[in-house]
């Protein structure tokens, strides 16, 4: 049956359609011009031996010469409201019932009744590389197993912390403890408080779009060394919330093609230093120690400007709150997540892994949006492992001095069926998809009852 001069231009248009699918399907000659996204290939987290009930560590801080002159009822509100049951310290000051002989006190009672907590800087970084030399080093090996690769694989070594400073650093000891190559590339990424992972991955995410190799990103935090119990409030907070911790990445640059079926990738990164809010968080070092000061306003800060800061994130992205699937809020404190999630909008199911994380571990710093991050990996392994989907992409964040908002976003990568050819899946409405329904839209414009859009006969794809 002949076309007719009304019906030929829908000839020629639906031919080269069809010819433009074909050639966009056909395998690329070479992979280079392929985005690389930075994968994680392996994780691991780890926390030193010595567990603390909440309870113990408040009797700690009632006998301390600076605690004992605090009004009575003032600490029992602030360590029964902190939402922490329990924490991981590398001293044994805080678990007397857990200290053992060869693992003295790193605090012992003065004879003369003197503040036994004002210990010399210098001594609390000795005692710094001790407890986490062993610990950052387990952690490391932990992922870097975890993605299944070897040692020679690593090309770039990122080593994140706020409360140890030392030279030759924990980068050099961790090459020596765990067998990297000593040509590997190094970064050291210091006092960006809590939200120093997120830098940590950032440096590491720049590595792998461009090089063959993988990075291991590493955050280890503790605060426990450079306690104090100054006769002041902002101490005995620091000293409620604050817990030990590490945590490690292993990041891979991979096409979508090439990442592993689920795998998580960090497609973006988003940052925002928030106006008029520089008494937000402020560190410092002085010669008593590393200490931390926090303001009263820091929750308003953070409910007043995290709406805008995620709206800006997600608008780079074409995407809407109702498009995340998951938030790894840092927990940084009750406040904190509750101020995030007034902010935002969120429910406490919403939050529950930083939640979860806020009572077992406290706040470790640059490490415990990593510790939120792994829950929500294993419960995403756990969908796969059932055949289920799991997550799709959500949002990471936490906050640094100034006060900045640090976040990255990760997508799981899918392959998704095209018209039946194949294809990878995507958002946009550019390639082979989007030249199908094209095409059944321009049909149907001239000939509605052919049209399965019309029929409700669906679109597979």
């Amino acid at each position: 049956m002949g076309l007719d001069a009304e019906q030929l231009p829908y000839a020629v248009a639906a031919v080269a359609i069809l010819i433009s699918i074909f050639m966009a399907l056909q395998p690329k000659k070479s992979s280079g011009s392929e985005t690389k996204y930075p994968i994680i290939l392996g994780f691991a987290t780890g926390n030193p031996e010595y567990k603390v009930m909440q309870t113990e560590a408040l009797k700690v801080a009632k006998s301390s010469p600076g605690g004992s002159q605090i009004t009575p009822g003032v600490l029992d509100r602030i360590y029964g409201n902190s939402k922490i049951e329990s924490r991981y310290l590398c001293v044994p000051d805080f678990s007397p019932s857990l200290k053992r002989d060869d693992d003295p006190l790193f605090y012992p009672p003065t004879d003369d009744g003197s503040d036994w907590y004002k210990i010399p800087v210098e001594q609390r970084l000795d005692k710094f590389r001790e407890k986490a030399v062993p610990l950052v080093s387990a952690v490391c090996k932990k992922a870097v197993a975890d993605a299944g690769i070897s040692m020679e694989d690593i090309g770039k070594l990122v080593v994140v912390s706020s409360t140890g400073f030392l030279g030759p650093g924990l980068d050099c000891a961790i090459i020596e403890e765990i067998g990297l190559s000593r040509g590997v590339d190094r970064a050291l990424i210091g006092f960006m408080g809590c939200a120093a992972a997120m830098n940590g991955f950032r440096v590491g995410m720049d590595y792998c779009r461009s090089h063959e190799k993988a990075a291991l990103v590493c955050c280890v935090e503790l605060s426990s060394v450079h306690t104090t119990f100054d006769d002041n409030i902002n101490d005995s907070i620091l000293h409620a919330i604050f817990g030990d911790g590490c945590a490690a990445a292993v990041l891979g640059g991979k096409t979508a093609a090439e990442a592993p079926k689920g795998a998580f990738a960090i497609v973006d990164d988003h940052a925002w230093l928030m106006e008029g809010t520089e008494d937000g968080i402020t560190l410092s070092i002085n010669e008593k120690g590393i200490s931390c000061k926090l303001s009263k306003y820091l929750p308003q800060y953070i409910a007043k400007n995290m709406k805008g800061y995620v709206d800006g994130f997600l608008e780079k992205h074409d995407m809407s709150f109702s498009d995340v699937d998951f938030w790894a809020v840092h927990p940084g404190g009750r406040r904190i997540i509750e101020e995030a999630q007034n902010g935002l909008g969120l429910t406490e199911e919403q939050t529950k892994y930083s939640w979860s994380v806020l009572n077992d571990y406290g706040n470790m710093l640059s490490p415990s949006v990593m510790f939120v991050l792994e829950l929500i990996l294993n419960e995403h392994k756990e969908e796969l492992n059932k055949g289920n989907d799991g997550f799709s992409q959500g949002l990471a964040f936490s906050f640094s001095p100034g006060v900045g908002a640090e976040g990255i976003l990760l997508k799981v990568l899918k392959r998704r069926a095209c018209c039946a050819l194949g294809g990878v899946g995507s958002s946009t409405t550019t390639g082979p998809r989007f030249a199908c329904v094209a095409f059944f839209k321009m049909h149907s414009m001239h000939h509605p009852a052919r049209s399965p859009l019309r029929r409700n006969v669906p679109l597979r794809g």
